[in-house]
């Protein structure tokens, strides 16, 4: 009788589960895995939501730039730097008659085609910073094209009907346009260029490996 109920003791004992002792182990690991993956998990985050900015910018560069081409009139793509807002412009004409015009981009008969925030990728307006982060290189890239300063708080890039971007004289222009997130500066910088004679558009990451910008 004693044997079976030192085996019924024992069953009793393993059909009751998890001492509070082994419960407060697993709380404890479950705590310290939940330290270590919540950062990295935030990071990851970060980088994946960083990107889908530079991507949208190349996305409304070309978006402007078919635009312009099909339509046969410029389109202007414009960065507003304080409210993070891309803005696409149809100038409804071309050439000189818009660039010269006193109220460029929005000249007389324009109208706002498309507006995109580039914090509906779920990052805060605070976190979005134009340049180049500090300690990294500020020579042009190997296409030529240095960053483009920002005037008024703002980069008006703008397609003629052949695709290119020129100034007021004709001459093409290039572009590029920087961004970094400013919580993770040397993992986030890239840049997006324009080459205004043929009006490409490229996108650019920094590499640390190399210290440099690669397409």
């Amino acid at each position: 009788m004693k044997s079976n109920d030192k085996k019924n003791s024992t069953i009793s004992k393993r059909e009751a589960g998890f001492s509070l002792v082994e419960l407060f182990v697993i709380a404890g690991l479950i705590g310290i895995l939940t330290a270590f993956t919540i950062p990295q998990l935030a990071g990851q985050r970060r980088l994946h939501r960083s990107a889908a900015v530079n991507r949208e910018i190349m996305t409304q560069l070309r978006l402007a730039r078919q635009k312009a081409m099909s339509e046969r009139c410029s389109y202007t793509f414009q960065y507003n730097n304080s409210t993070k807002v891309i803005t696409i412009i149809d100038n409804n004409a071309s050439g000189a008659t818009v660039l010269n015009d006193a109220n460029y981009p929005n000249n007389t008969g324009s109208t706002v085609a498309f507006t995109s925030s580039l914090t509906q990728m779920g990052l805060a307006s605070t976190e979005i910073s134009y340049g180049i982060p500090t300690g990294l290189p500020t020579t042009a890239l190997s296409d030529g094209v240095s960053k483009t300063s920002l005037s008024s708080s703002k980069v008006n890039v703008t397609f003629q009907p052949d695709g290119s971007v020129v100034d007021a004289n004709g001459n093409p222009v290039d572009f590029g346009l920087f961004m970094y997130n400013n919580k993770i500066p040397t993992e986030t910088a890239t840049a997006v260029t324009v080459l205004g004679a043929a009006g490409r558009i490229k996108l650019w990451k920094y590499d640390s490996t190399s210290n440099t910008y690669k397409e």
